[in-house]
């Protein structure tokens, strides 16, 4: 049998270690700073919460800053946290730059509060961020609101445009964390809120609650929770809400067999009531000391009760001077929760056990996906030069193949290229998702590169 023509023969395949530089593989870059309940009281807190609209230019000028470096910035009663990661150190901001960023946005000076700010990196971020999911870094152990106030964070950042592989992959982490140590622990079994713990403040004021008016102030998650345990606790005589949306405040007070007063008419509801709950998520305080001072002299000075649970506070703290007030915010709530925590910690062992360990799974997943990453681009490249010396050779030997059919053959080269990858492509990124097996995805790696001869 006669031999194929010279330009008929095969080569050998491209060996990607003699052709294509291996790129340099480096550990991401992870950093997170702020202020929460354990080292900044609330003062500093509402100073740098980020509220409505302006988390989102938060993290616009963020990005405008450092357009590079991925960022999530979570903004809670109790907790103030900038999230930034990135490829590289030299994308990233340091924590001075981050300080510097929070105070301009703000318009304060550093020193206003540069000695609460706490900052982590790298893997102590990964752990720090599982913690407060879990809620064991709140200020009531077990609480369940922060893994929503988690996810909203995410979400938002999702929406701006701020988040790339790293955060997706270590906040959808966290959220599975935060949920696997709820179900797992205990820890959130009995009353563990804010709420709960301003009702329970209540109680060691008040002998009984018959005979007494509660007004909660706002018609949010956090309102909703605090009727929810005044209902179920304190069977308060009659109960009040009031909200700027009255038909919000209207749906609310029906759930829990309140009655409404409009927002306007605040100042008589005030005068009416011997507890106040404040919930509100106002820019600026909505009862200064004045004012209350007029509602005091109306009241003829009986005792009331003011939780206020807002960030920022919606009653000036002045109000707490005046006779016969009992003026409580988040910070006074400490000690309360401190007792509330007594008690579950079987369950605090169990969920720093669990997060231990998911945070070594984390970095491992994060560690893989940069491999992944950079193998799909060497793989991609290898058969990208691989189709291009063949259809090289093929126009070659028939240079009189018309433009049309050179453009058809390109066509399917690439589909028959793109087919043959789209395996080995998704075997890629599936090991690189929350693996059960850190080791899997790192093994997968080696043996692709094995495989396609991509060296090591």
């Amino acid at each position: 049998m006669a031999g194929r023509p010279e330009s008929e023969r095969t080569e050998p395949p491209l060996a990607l270690g003699r052709h294509l530089r291996v790129q340099e593989i480096r550990d991401v870059k992870l950093m997170a700073l702020g202020v929460d309940h354990r080292t900044a009281p609330t003062s500093v807190r509402e100073a740098l919460a980020f509220d409505g609209d302006r988390r989102a230019s938060s993290l616009r000028a963020l990005n405008r800053l450092y357009p590079q470096a991925e960022a999530v910035v979570l903004s809670t009663c109790n907790r103030v946290e900038l999230y930034v990661g990135g490829d590289s150190s030299e994308v990233m901001p340091n924590a001075d730059n981050l300080t510097t960023f929070l105070a301009e946005f703000h318009g304060l000076s550093p020193d206003a509060f540069a000695s609460h700010i706490v900052h982590y990196h790298d893997e102590g971020v990964v752990g720090h961020l599982f913690r407060v999911a879990s809620s064991v870094e709140s200020l009531v152990l077990g609480e369940g609101q922060i893994l929503g106030q988690v996810k909203e964070a995410y979400q938002a950042a999702v929406e701006t445009k701020t988040v790339g592989p790293i955060f997706h992959a270590l906040f959808q982490h966290a959220l599975r964390v935060g949920k696997k140590v709820r179900e797992s622990t205990g820890l959130d079994q009995g009353r563990l809120s804010i709420a709960s713990v301003a009702v329970d403040v209540a109680r060691d004021v008040f002998d009984s609650f018959a005979d007494k008016t509660v007004l909660v102030i706002g018609a949010g998650k956090m309102a909703e929770l605090t009727l929810r345990h005044l209902r179920s606790t304190v069977k308060p005589g009659r109960l009040l809400v009031t909200n700027r949306n009255p038909a919000r405040a209207q749906a609310v007070a029906e759930r829990f067999g309140g009655e409404t007063r409009p927002f306007e008419q605040l100042g008589q509801a005030l005068i009416e009531s011997d507890l106040i709950i404040s919930t509100t998520a106002a820019e600026q305080p909505i009862v200064g000391r004045e004012t209350f001072a007029r509602v005091q002299r109306a009241r003829r000075h009986r005792l009331i009760l003011i939780v206020d649970i807002a960030i920022p506070r919606d009653f000036d703290p002045g109000v707490g001077d005046l006779e016969q007030v009992l003026l409580y915010n988040l910070d006074d709530l400490q000690a309360q929760s401190d007792l509330n925590r007594q008690g579950r910690n079987q369950g605090l062992v169990l969920a720093e056990e669990i997060i231990e360990r998911e945070t070594s799974v984390c970095l491992a997943t994060l560690r893989h996906q940069r491999h992944a990453g950079a193998l799909l681009h060497q793989l991609g490249e290898y058969a990208d030069q691989l189709r291009q010396r063949e259809l090289d050779r093929l126009y070659a030997s028939r240079p009189n193949l018309s433009e049309a059919d050179r453009q058809a053959i390109d066509y399917m080269a690439h589909r028959l290229q793109n087919q043959f990858l789209h395996h080995p492509r998704k075997a890629l990124r599936d090991a690189t998702v929350a693996p059960q097996h850190p080791e899997h995805p790192h093994s997968l790696i080696h043996a692709v590169r094995h495989l396609f001869g991509l060296g090591d």
